[in-house]
């Protein structure tokens, strides 16, 4: 048996293990990590390699911002108060919600920093209107999803940049972009709506006393802004920026240094950053290489563009989609597309690669995902340990099979002709 399928076998097994037994999955991924490691001849520090800092740090710092926010009731208040402007238009919350995460996203900041920002109001107002939490945050980040083609964002450049490498430049490039991810995300979301029910909450009563902010909820206010402005504007790193401003909030004793670090889910950070020291083994093995060649060997013009669309899908579980999928795909599109032949399109076949480099984000193992089940879990009614693991547990599998109904979404417009036809119709 060959490294890549053991490693493989191993991340089966350790998910396996982590969801029957009750276990944490990242410790029992480093465990597997350690093992395999050394049976693929990699020291100990090759091996502590393959855990992400930079994710860690990031999620770290964004979780114990809005554990002091969510503290001192600034979140709760914030959400309760922003809702109140629909009155008891209660259907117009999830539209609402998804229309800001795609706007907000389109305006230029891209979808990195509005992944961090929008589960962490769309889940408060979830929970103040009778919403189910994770429905509004994959609808929020659904929304963010489809805005990041948007021109002028930084992924849209880096991607028009990386097809120019294969002389692929059209007038219509940004419009199919835009218009494939913004159906994608639209279906996803109903998707969810569907899945979750949506459609049976009823109008929730919304008192008219307006509760007003008091000083430390002002000075929360005023440091969640100052994020928000440093990470879209001024591009700094959304978890130094967290906690820089966390701990300015700190030393104006706007809620107590204990609280906040205790409302810090140190066990879902150690489940993302543990399982990702065990995914770069399956990749430096070649255990994505074994998926993709076999899908690869499936490929002619009427299944091209959805298989790589699923390829760059199943990288995206594993690495950024942003610094990975794009730069290795997107550049053999048009080389792929001239040895298949037979009028294949490379412009759809390029526009599936960014959904399937995209929505598949919401996995636990991605940023998306791992900030989703982070913010979930800073939510304090869940102060039992045990609670706190089971529910943290359950989120991260129902967040692994979200991020397989994305694929199955994305293969069935590709596969049923909606992606081809939407192009027909902009060109």
């Amino acid at each position: 048996m060959s490294m890549a399928v053991i490693t493989i076998v191993c991340l089966i097994v350790a998910i396996a293990i982590g969801f029957f037994r009750q276990l944490n999955v990242g410790i029992l991924s480093i465990m597997g990590a350690f093992i395999v490691g050394h049976m693929m001849g990699l020291n100990d520090k090759q091996i502590i390699s393959g855990f992400n800092g930079n994710l860690f740090v990031t999620l770290m710092g964004v979780t114990f911002l809005f554990s002091i926010l969510n503290s001192n009731g600034t979140i709760q208040l914030l959400a309760t108060r922003s809702v109140s402007l629909v009155g008891s238009h209660n259907w117009l919350i999830p539209i609402v919600i998804f229309l800001t995460g795609y706007i907000m996203t389109g305006l230029g900041p891209g979808a990195i920093p509005m992944l961090a920002i929008m589960p962490a109001f769309a889940i408060p107002v979830a929970i103040a209107r009778g919403y189910n939490p994770i429905m509004m945050a994959l609808i929020a980040d659904f929304g963010v999803f489809g805005g990041r083609m948007s021109p002028i964002t930084p992924e849209s450049i880096l991607v028009r940049e990386l097809l120019a490498k294969g002389n692929i430049v059209s007038p219509e490039l940004v419009t199919v972009l835009i218009a494939n991810e913004t159906l994608t995300g639209v279906v996803c979301a109903l998707i969810a709506f569907i899945y979750y029910k949506g459609y049976k909450v009823k109008h929730v009563q919304v008192s008219e006393k307006v509760v007003p902010f008091n000083r430390q909820q002002w000075f929360s206010l005023v440091g969640l802004l100052t994020m928000v402005v440093l990470v879209i504007f001024f591009k700094h790193n959304v978890g130094l920026v967290s906690f820089t401003v966390g701990g300015a909030l700190l030393c104006l004793g706007v809620a107590e240094e204990s609280k906040s670090i205790k409302g810090i889910p140190w066990s879902v950070l150690i489940m993302i950053c543990g399982v990702g020291t065990l995914m770069k083994l399956v990749v430096e093995s070649g255990g994505i290489t074994i998926i993709s060649d076999f899908l690869a060997i499936l490929m002619n013009s009427g299944t091209a563009s959805g298989i790589m669309g699923i390829i760059a899908g199943i990288m995206s579980w594993f690495s950024s989609g942003l610094s990975v999928v794009f730069p290795t795909l997107l550049p053999t599109v048009a080389g792929l597309a001239e040895a298949i032949g037979d009028n294949v399109n490379a412009i759809e076949m390029a526009s599936l690669i960014v959904i399937g480099g995209t929505f598949t984000g919401v996995s636990p193992f991605s940023t998306t995902g791992g900030l989703i089940l982070a913010t979930l879990m800073t939510d304090e009614t869940s102060a039992n340990t045990d609670v706190r693991e089971h529910k943290s547990r359950k989120i991260f599998i129902e967040l692994l099979i979200w991020s397989c109904i994305t694929l199955v979404v994305l293969a069935t417009l590709a596969f049923t002709g909606v992606y081809g036809l939407l192009y027909k119709l902009i060109v």
